[in-house]
């Protein structure tokens, strides 16, 4: 139920009214300040590229020990991450005079661009994929074009590929930690990194790579969730119900597509590498977490809740509990923080 704050002297104030048009505004504002600071941070202690900054040499040295499904898993990664042409494009012509969100995505695909490059370098360098073999995998990649809305309907508005970004960024950072487990253990190393790795600040041959454009993905996955934080405050319900959905329908990008699409679903078989349970709990359950809320119950809670709320308000008189519960403030600001 929506609680109210009582107070005996002061009437409601409502600073407004919050227009659809005067939300709108406030959130190209916010994002746009969300996007400088991204910026900023990226560039200054995220700028690396694939070509000079991981250990090739090493990837060579140990690259005969790689099982076959961890290479299959490196291969259709880079399958995917291939697809960052089409990802962008799309979502730009999706953002239209939205300047501030294709900002995001230009950003975004600009270091995304690097990961495919990373992920040929593995393969390359570990001797496991010739050069002419790589060449002819990205080709075949090429040959089909990806879309939100043709992989992901309903999701292909400029809220729904910021939500959808913010579950998949969380998803990739995962899968990519876990293959940089498998692969430490496959060159007969511990899950840990030694003293020293810590001593030289890098790990050793791929397991570097997966380290270094895992940071990329759980950063990419910070700005998206700090995006949806702001449409939250603004359209509550809008943001609530698209967030709700995808996490329902979520699945990884363009996997059916790939070239080798039952190679790769054989080797997640096998591997168990990212499975329904491991999803929930490493996945939907911490982008929960980071959205204020102790589980999907008390977001579809919110969703419902969220219908409720009167028209005009703004987000100096609202508040959500974890648990999924609105409150109304009568006096904005203090008594919000207190709730």
């Amino acid at each position: 139920m929506l609680h109210e704050q009582q107070t005996p002297v002061t009437p409601l104030v409502i600073n407004g009214p919050w227009t659809r048009e005067a939300r709108e505004r406030a959130i190209a504002e916010e994002v746009k300040l969300a996007y400088i600071e991204y910026f900023r941070k990226a560039v200054k202690t995220r700028n690396w590229l694939p070509w000079d900054d991981l250990p090739l040499r090493e990837m060579e040295q140990y690259g005969h020990m790689l099982s076959e499904d961890t290479v299959t898993l490196v291969e259709s990664f880079l399958g995917v991450e291939d697809y960052v042409g089409d990802y962008v494009e799309d979502t730009i012509n999706i953002v239209h005079g939205k300047r501030e969100r294709r900002n995001i995505q230009l950003q975004w695909g600009a270091e995304e661009s690097k990961h495919a490059e990373a992920w040929e370098l593995v393969l390359l360098h570990s001797g496991r994929r010739t050069k002419e073999q790589l060449e002819t995998y990205r080709d075949q990649v090429a040959e089909h074009r990806w879309t939100m809305y043709e992989n992901h309907p309903g999701f292909d508005t400029p809220l729904g590929v910021a939500a959808y970004a913010m579950v998949q960024e969380r998803a990739t950072y995962f899968n990519y930690e876990e293959l940089r487990k498998r692969i430490r253990s496959e060159y007969g190393l511990p899950e840990q990194t030694t003293e020293e790795e810590r001593k030289r600040g890098k790990q050793i041959g791929a397991a570097a790579a997966f380290k270094i454009v895992g940071v990329d993905e759980i950063a990419h996955h910070g700005m998206f969730l700090r995006v949806i934080d702001i449409y939250k405050r603004y359209l509550p319900y809008e943001t609530l119900d698209m967030v709700f959905r995808v996490l329902n329908g979520f699945n990884m990008p363009a996997l059916h597509i790939l070239p080798n699409a039952e190679e790769l679903k054989a080797s997640l078989e096998r591997t168990k590498l990212y499975t329904p349970l491991k999803h929930g709990r490493f996945v939907a359950n911490p982008v929960l977490d980071a959205m204020g809320f102790n589980n999907k119950r008390a977001l579809e809670r919110a969703v419902q809740q969220a219908k409720l709320l009167p028209t005009g308000l703004g987000p100096e008189h609202v508040a959500i509990g974890r648990d999924g519960e609105f409150v109304i403030s009568m006096q904005p600001d203090a008594e919000i923080e207190a709730a």
